[in-house]
């Protein structure tokens, strides 16, 4: 099945217009390379039933090029003020917080990506 980029791409535009408007945590994620990359990690751990995912693991992920250590944690604990992560003391190791995404945080998710259904 060949793919239909030029659909893609209008889909994509289209997103970018009104996506920001209708879920709060997308336009608070999307706003740069690096929110976009914690965000996406987030996720990821959490549909992996992931429970190691804490802080510190991110900052492993995050080649040191994009953001400082300093920028990473500002991004997390802004989504945390916001109520879009949940910060939880990981009980193996108490100097570091596991990262969970709000039940906001997952429904926007999964009904923001319903548009790339089919792609």
């Amino acid at each position: 099945m060949r793919m239909n980029y030029l659909k893609l791409i209008q889909t994509l535009k289209k997103d970018l217009n009104t996506s920001n408007i209708e879920f709060e945590t997308v336009k608070f994620f999307r706003k740069d390379f690096v929110s976009v990359w914690i965000w996406f990690w987030v996720l990821e751990q959490y549909y992996n039933n992931n429970n190691n995912n804490n802080t510190e693991n991110i900052m492993s992920e995050i080649p040191n090029e994009y953001a400082s250590r300093p920028t990473i944690f500002k991004i997390i604990d802004d989504a945390v003020a916001k109520n879009y992560f949940k910060k939880i003391l990981n009980e193996n190791d108490k100097r570091k917080y596991n990262l969970l995404p709000t039940s906001q945080s997952i429904k926007e998710f999964e009904e923001w990506s319903k548009v790339f259904k089919g792609f």
